[in-house]
Order: C-alpha cells, then sequence, then structure tokens
C-alpha cells in the first residue's frame, strides 16, 4: 500500500469525517505493481486501429461494425476495445486523419509506445478534461482551463489507502471543492505538487449534480478508479496507474518485455506485444488474429493479405515487418511471393442514369430532341444513353413522359 502522508489537520478531518474503507490495491500474489498503461491487450487495440481495419466514426469512435468483426476474429471484448479506442483518441495517443477517415499516429503516440510516462502525464490530464468535458457537453472547450485534474491529484491524494461508496463519490468530492482554497494549497504542498497557481474558487460550480457523475465517469475511462465489493456495496478507489500519471506516487521498475518474435512453418507468427508499432502493425493489417495475449498469434492468411488496401506492396510491407525472421520457413517464403487477386488500372466515367431506348429511332429521337439531347453524354455503350452527371435524372424523366414516351425501370 501507498504510504500516507500527513495531511493538513482541516484535510484530515473531513477525510475522517467520511464513510471510507482501508484498501490496498496491491495484487497479493505479485511483488510487482503493474507498468501504468503497458498492458498487452491496449497495446493490441493500438495496433489494430492503426492497421486500418478499423474505421473511426466523425467524432473518433470507433466504427462498432469493424469492432465487431476484429473482435470475432480475435476473440477479443468488443467493448473494452470501443472504450480503450476513445482514450486513445481523447489523449491524442491516437488521432483521426478527417480527410481519409482512419486513424493515424497522434502526438503522443511515441510516448505511449516508448513508456514515457513523464510526457504521456499531459496526454492523460487531457484525456481525463475530454471526457468531463464531453459527458458533461459543455462547449467550447472551457474544461480545459477548469483545473479539474488537478482537483482529481488533490482528491486521490487526501483519500490515499482509502476507498468510498461508489454512491458517494459525487456528492463527497462537492464537499471537497467547497474546502477553503488556503487548505487546499496546504494540502498541495504536502503532496509535493509544484506547477501553476491554485485555482480552486471555481471547482464546485462545476461539480454540481451532472459534473459530478461526469466527474467520475471521466475517472473511470481513463481507468483512474477501479472498484471492489464489500458485503454487497461498490466501493471505489484511485488505481495505482492514476496516483502515478496524477504525480503522487513514482512508477514502478520497467518489467521485463515481451519482444519474442518467431514463425512457424504452417503460416503462424508469435510477437510479443512490446515489439515496436512499425514490426506489430503490418501484422495486425495483413494476417488473422489468432489470440490477444502478452506473446500475439498471428496466421498469415492469403485472402486477409491479398484484400487489405496498403499505401505500399503488400509484399514490401509486410516483409520488411518479418526481416528480422530470415531465413525464413519455405512456406512463408512461398507466401510472401503471392500475387494479388486483383491488380491493375481501371478507368470509369461518371453518369446520373443510363438510358434503354426501346429501339433505334427511339434513341435517336430522344439524341436529336431539343428539350432532351441537352441531358445527354456522348460515349454511351452501343444501344444506350447516358445521362450527364451534373444533369438531373428526375428532370430528365419527367420531360421525356411530357413528350409522351413510356418510362420504365430497368
Amino acid at each position: 500500500m501507498t504510504p500516507r502522508v500527513v495531511l493538513p489537520a482541516s484535510i484530515q478531518a473531513f477525510v475522517e469525517a467520511q464513510p471510507t474503507l482501508p484498501f490496498d490495491n496491491a495484487d497479493p500474489a505479485s511483488d510487482a505493481r503493474p507498468y501504468p498503461y503497458s498492458e498487452y491487450w491496449r497495446r493490441a487495440i493500438a495496433g489494430m486501429l492503426l492497421s486500418g481495419r478499423v474505421k473511426p466514426k466523425i467524432d473518433g469512435a470507433p466504427n462498432m461494425t469493424d469492432v465487431n468483426r476484429i473482435g470475432k476474429e480475435a476473440n477479443f471484448n468488443q467493448y473494452l476495445f470501443e472504450r480503450t479506442a476513445k482514450f486513445f483518441v481523447a489523449a491524442h495517443i491516437i488521432g483521426v486523419s478527417r480527410g481519409k477517415r482512419e486513424y493515424v499516429p497522434g502526438e503522443y503516440a511515441e510516448a505511449y509506445w516508448h513508456r514515457d510516462l513523464k510526457s504521456l502525464q499531459p496526454a492523460l490530464r487531457r484525456a481525463f478534461l475530454a471526457f468531463f468535458q464531453q459527458f458533461t457537453g459543455h462547449r467550447p472547450a472551457v474544461a480545459f482551463h477548469s483545473q479539474l485534474d488537478l482537483c482529481a491529484t488533490l482528491f486521490a491524494g487526501a483519500f490515499t489507502g482509502l476507498s468510498l461508496p461508489e454512491e458517494q463519490v459525487g456528492p463527497i468530492l462537492h464537499a471537497f471543492s467547497q474546502l477553503p482554497e488556503n487548505d487546499l494549497e496546504q494540502l498541495a504542498q504536502t503532496l509535493g505538487l509544484t506547477g501553476e497557481p491554485l485555482s480552486a474558487a471555481s471547482w464546485h460550480g462545476w461539480l454540481d449534480a451532472k459534473g459530478q457523475d461526469a466527474f467520475v465517469s471521466a475517472l473511470a475511462m481513463c481507468d483512474w478508479v477501479y472498484a471492489h465489493e464489500v458485503r454487497d456495496q461498490r466501493w471505489l478507489y484511485f488505481s495505482d496507474q492514476a496516483r502515478i500519471m496524477l504525480g503522487l506516487d513514482d512508477p514502478p521498475p520497467l518489467p521485463p518485455l515481451a519482444t519474442e518474435f518467431n514463425a512457424l512453418p504452417n503460416l503462424c507468427v508469435f510477437a510479443g506485444a512490446d515489439l515496436p508499432p512499425e514490426t506489430l502493425i503490418p501484422l495486425f493489417r495483413y494476417c488473422k488474429i489468432q489470440r490477444v495475449d502478452r506473446v500475439l498469434e498471428f496466421r498469415l492468411d492469403k485472402k486477409q493479405f491479398t484484400e487489405t488496401p496498403s499505401q505500399t506492396p503488400e509484399q514490401h510491407e509486410l516483409a520488411t515487418a518479418l526481416q528480422a525472421l530470415k531465413p525464413w520457413p519455405a512456406t512463408i517464403e512461398s507466401f510472401l511471393n503471392t500475387k494479388p487477386i486483383v491488380s491493375g488500372e481501371i478507368r470509369i466515367r461518371g453518369c446520373s442514369a443510363i438510358v434503354k431506348p426501346e429501339n433505334r429511332e427511339v434513341l435517336e429521337a430522344i439524341r436529336e430532341h431539343r428539350r432532351l439531347k441537352g441531358y445527354l453524354e456522348a460515349g454511351a455503350p452501343d444501344g444506350y444513353l447516358l445521362i450527364k452527371p451534373r444533369s438531373d435524372p428526375y428532370q430528365f424523366v419527367k420531360r421525356c413522359q411530357e413528350l409522351g414516351f413510356t418510362v420504365a425501370t430497368l
């Protein structure tokens, strides 16, 4: 358990007045605390998003049809995928390319892949504030100037080692935000927090009933609070990674990384979740995902490989990712020489409609009619007429009917 600091007397009195339970969130079966935001499943989701196999919606949330498809393939929880994708976007670890509507590396992508916690701290604070704003519906981005992330830090520091009844967290937080600002400043100094001057006077205004719910929900979306149950009562506590990212605790030593990488003649590829993204992302893009675990399992699949759109030749991109495994088994060497199912250039001419006259006489009559010929485009297949892309086909139909032609749908 993180040792409790000696709180200012007024803060200590406030904490003692609340219903709390002592809680040690350390895993009794392990001597090591988990390293923040380095779980294998989180890195796998980042890889799947950046592979292009899941498209973002206009608000940055993942398209759930894509999520369900890839979740079924990988036997992975679709709802965890959705929530984590929203977290990555809110933290600017993953961005959204508006033009192509695809996920791309965000401002903090490098910090995430390299576990640079110091650089990730502002990203996580931004994600928390982004979720708070989203859940309260505030526009424009005023929540980013609220210092509510600092409020969360002080609240977590005051209740170190303690959990609170889930349904009372909001009201307790609201009461905490109304403590004298001098007392809160003293708490910040006690916790060793330095930086911008404290401006707590407006916090209670943000934390009405809706704001309280939004605050707790934003904490949950960042995995900053977890729950445990005692006698049919749910209690919330701040997670280790919350305390680390909020600057209250030092991070644990980095655990041994999963960097295993090998391929088998049966076209299976095993890749540790801690391999660099330039290795993992092509595997997520071109392979079938067999298992999401600390060591990810992929299978080279001809259909997935040849039908996946890419900006570079598939053979080159996947071969580069597998370069470290050379010499490849003969089966993989043969697989990488697979030609795409379809390739080459196609040409297309747009039109707003295609018309098939009953016979050549009708065709020529329409083509020469002064009220109809302006709708037509040259180059139609023999026996057909093409309506120009910018012409209104319904107006063309209306004029044909006015002139005595019978119109039927092909």
